[in-house]
């Protein structure tokens, strides 16, 4: 008896597992008879352009591309209405930002033509686990993605590596394995590695002894010029 309940249990954690892993995210086609959609990416940033996002807030861009699978050319599909975007209970409505180019809120496709684009929404800015679904247009069909944006903040990652910066030089101090234990891994926030292992000695070096704003500003020209904190 105890075997039996020990395999059901096995299966329904490996239907689990299953189930976690077929979710679509980014990257992920999906398609109907006219029409497929894919979302590329999506990041967090708090201003672009002259645009600001409201305090206590940012912006999630998402960028998607649409692809006409039919020969006949396809009239305007006005696509921000089908893209809807839900967060812990929440629904947000796009937005639309003046400083941003390439908006595909609205489109017509040529026969088999694809367009790449973005839509923006305003989110809270401590909310970076969304729920995205599709509606296509012709066949009626919704298709669900969960995605977990990119923080591209500027001052959000730059005061993540000051902190751990200071933390590495607390633990170079310690004996005999302070250097090895301080430069052992990159610096990582959300998932994204900020600063790899090989710049960290660099970047320790440019920042030691500097004010506090002059520290600021080598770290963001550093992140900025490793793509972090601008739009992919």
């Amino acid at each position: 008896m105890m075997k039996r309940i020990a395999l059901v249990i096995f299966l329904l954690i490996i239907l689990a597992a299953s189930a976690c892993s077929s979710a679509l995210s980014h990257g992920d086609r999906s398609t109907d008879d006219s029409h497929a959609f894919v979302m590329i990416s999506s990041q967090m940033i708090a201003s672009i352009g002259t645009d600001s996002a409201p305090e206590g807030a940012a912006y999630l861009v998402i960028k998607y591309e649409i692809e006409n699978r039919q020969s006949n050319n396809d009239t305007a599909q006005r696509w921000a209405d089908r893209i809807r975007l839900e967060a812990r209970g929440e629904y947000y409505n796009p937005v639309f930002i003046g400083s941003l180019d390439n908006q595909l809120w609205e489109t017509s496709l040529l026969g088999h033509e694809k367009k790449m684009g973005y839509i923006s929404f305003v989110v809270p800015q401590d909310i970076f686990d969304f729920s995205l679904s599709f509606t296509f247009p012709v066949s009626g069909n919704e298709i669900g993605y969960e995605l977990h944006a990119v923080d591209k903040r500027i001052d959000v990652n730059v005061d993540w590596v000051l902190h751990r910066l200071r933390t590495m030089e607390n633990n170079k101090r310690i004996p005999l394995i302070g250097e090895s234990l301080a430069l052992s891994s990159p610096i990582r926030y959300q998932g994204v590695i900020l600063v790899p292992r090989e710049d960290l000695t660099q970047l320790l070096e440019q920042t030691r002894d500097f004010p506090e704003d002059n520290k600021r500003a080598v770290i963001e020209e550093y992140l900025l010029a490793q793509g972090h904190g601008r739009l992919e």
